[in-house]
C-alpha cells in the first residue's frame, strides 16, 4: 500500500511542480513583487536626481515637495486677509488678489494648482483646491495647511504649538481581546502577521488543490483513472495525490512568506511604510505550531473535497462550479473581520473557529488576536480531523464508483449510499 502511494506521490509531485502555472505562482509572483519594489525605488531616485534646482524647495520649507506630492509651485487666493505674505514659503507659494488672476496663472502654466481660502475659513475650515485636470498626485491639503499653520503659529511657543497640532498620542488597550488581562501591545503587528498568513494559506490551498481537481478531471477524460483504480486502491490513489499537493502547498507558503519577510527587511530603511512594517513581523513558536496544525488538517479537508469534486465533474467548466460549495464557506471569516478584530472571543468568532469548514482561517485569526483556550483549539482540531476522514472516505468512494459510471454525475441523494459503499 505504501509503495503504491509513494509511486503516485512522486509522479504527481514531479508532474505538478513542472506546471508553468505553479512555477509562476510560487516563484514568479515573489520575483514580480521584488521587481516592482526595486523599480519604484529606481524611478523615485531618478526623479529626485533630475529635479531642476530652481524647483527644489527652499530651506525654510524643506520637504515641501514630498509633503505636497506632485505639487512644485502653487498659488493661493486669501479672502480672509490673514495670510498676505507666504513668508518662508514664498519661493513655492504665490499670492493672488482674486480667483481670476490665479486662474490666469494656472492656465499659463505658471503654477501647478491654487488654493482658495474663503472669508469664513475660521468658522468652517474649508479650503478649495483648483487644478487644471484631476490628478491624485496633486490632491493634497498639506501645502496650504503648512502655509496657514506657519502664519497662525507666529509668536506661539513651539512646544505648545506642537501640542496643539498633535494634542494626544493614542495607545489602544482592548481588554476584550484577552480574557486574562494580559493584552499584547503589538496588536497591529500580530494582526498583520495573521492576515498575511491567512491570505497566503488560502491562496496556496485553493491553488494547489485546483491542480489536484484538474488532474483528476484530465485523467477521467483520458480514461487513465480507470486503469489506476484497477491497479491500486482508490484511497492509495487519492492519498498519493493529496500528499504531493500538500508538499507543493507547503513549499508555496514557505516561499511566499520568506519573500514577504525579506522584502520587509529590505524596505525597512526606505520610505515605504507599508512594506517597512513587514520587517518587524514576528510570531511566537506556540502560535506557529497552531498555524501549522490547522494548515495541515485544513489542507487535508479541502484536498479531499477537491478530489471528490474532480471525481463527479466531467469537465473543467463543471469542477469550479461544484468547488464553490467549499470555497465560499471557507472565506466566511473575512466577511466578519471587524468582529474578529473587536471581540475575537465573542460567540460568532468562537463558533466559526470550531466549525470544521471555517476553522482553519478563523482559528488562525483568533490565535493571533487573543488567548484562545486550549480546549477550543483541541476541539477544533478534533472536529476537523473527523471531517477530514469523512471527506477522504467520500472522495475515495467516488473515485471507485463515479470514475466507472461513464460520466454520470451522482445526485445529492446518492451521496450517503456512496459513503456507505
Amino acid at each position: 500500500m505504501l509503495r503504491s502511494m509513494w509511486i503516485i506521490f512522486r509522479h504527481e509531485l514531479r508532474r505538478n511542480f513542472l506546471r508553468k502555472g505553479y512555477l509562476f505562482m510560487t516563484f514568479g509572483v515573489p520575483l514580480l513583487g521584488f521587481a516592482l519594489f526595486f523599480g519604484y525605488q529606481f524611478i523615485s531616485e531618478m526623479n529626485s536626481r533630475n529635479a531642476p534646482a530652481d524647483q527644489m524647495p527652499a530651506g525654510g520649507v524643506a520637504g515641501f515637495e514630498e509633503l505636497g506630492q506632485g505639487i512644485r509651485t502653487a498659488g493661493y487666493v486669501d479672502q480672509t486677509g490673514m495670510f498676505p505674505d507666504p513668508g518662508d514659503m514664498r519661493d513655492v507659494f504665490t499670492p493672488y488678489a482674486d480667483e481670476v488672476a490665479a486662474e490666469t496663472a494656472l492656465n499659463a502654466g505658471e503654477i501647478d494648482v491654487y488654493y482658495v481660502i474663503p472669508a469664513d475659513y475660521l468658522e468652517t475650515g474649508d479650503v478649495t483646491l483648483v487644478m487644471p485636470r484631476f490628478s491624485l498626485s496633486q490632491v493634497s491639503s498639506t501645502p496650504v495647511r503648512q502655509l496657514i499653520l506657519g502664519e497662525l503659529s507666529q509668536g506661539v511657543d513651539q512646544n505648545l504649538f506642537n501640542r496643539l497640532v498633535n494634542p494626544v498620542n493614542f495607545r489602544e488597550i482592548n481588554l476584550q481581546r484577552d480574557a486574562t488581562g494580559q493584552t499584547e501591545n503589538n496588536f497591529d503587528t500580530d494582526f498583520l502577521v495573521v492576515y498575511l498568513f491567512a491570505i497566503v494559506m488560502m491562496l496556496s490551498v485553493f491553488t494547489t488543490n485546483g491542480y489536484l481537481m484538474q488532474t483528476v478531471i484530465e485523467e477521467k477524460q483520458t480514461r487513465l483513472i480507470e486503469i489506476f483504480v484497477s491497479t491500486v486502491r482508490p484511497i492509495q490513489l487519492l492519498g498519493g495525490k493529496i500528499l504531493a499537493m500538500g508538499s507543493l502547498g507547503l513549499l508555496q507558503v514557505a516561499v511566499w512568506m520568506g519573500a514577504i519577510l525579506l522584502l520587509g527587511r529590505i524596505a525597512a530603511g526606505n520610505a515605504v511604510p507599508a512594506l517597512a512594517a513587514l520587517g518587524g513581523l514576528s510570531l511566537d513558536p506556540d502560535k506557529l505550531i497552531v498555524f501549522a496544525l490547522y494548515f495541515v488538517f485544513g489542507y487535508l479537508f479541502f484536498a479531499a473535497a477537491y478530489g471528490a469534486v474532480g471525481a463527479i465533474s466531467n469537465s473543467m467548466q463543471e469542477g469550479p462550479q461544484f468547488a464553490v460549495i467549499f470555497t465560499l464557506p471557507a472565506v466566511i471569516p473575512f466577511y466578519f473581520l471587524s468582529i474578529f478584530i473587536a471581540t475575537p472571543d465573542a460567540p460568532l468568532p468562537t463558533i466559526l473557529s470550531i466549525f470544521p469548514v471555517t476553522a482553519p482561517l478563523s482559528m488562525v485569526m483568533r490565535v493571533a488576536l487573543t488567548t484562545v483556550p486550549v480546549w477550543q483549539i483541541i476541539l477544533g482540531l478534533a472536529l476537523l480531523a473527523v471531517f477530514d476522514g469523512l471527506m477522504i472516505a467520500l472522495a475515495g468512494r467516488m473515485f471507485r464508483v463515479q470514475s466507472l459510471l461513464a460520466g454520470q454525475t451522482p445526485k445529492l441523494r446518492d451521496l450517503p449510499r456512496l459513503l456507505r459503499g
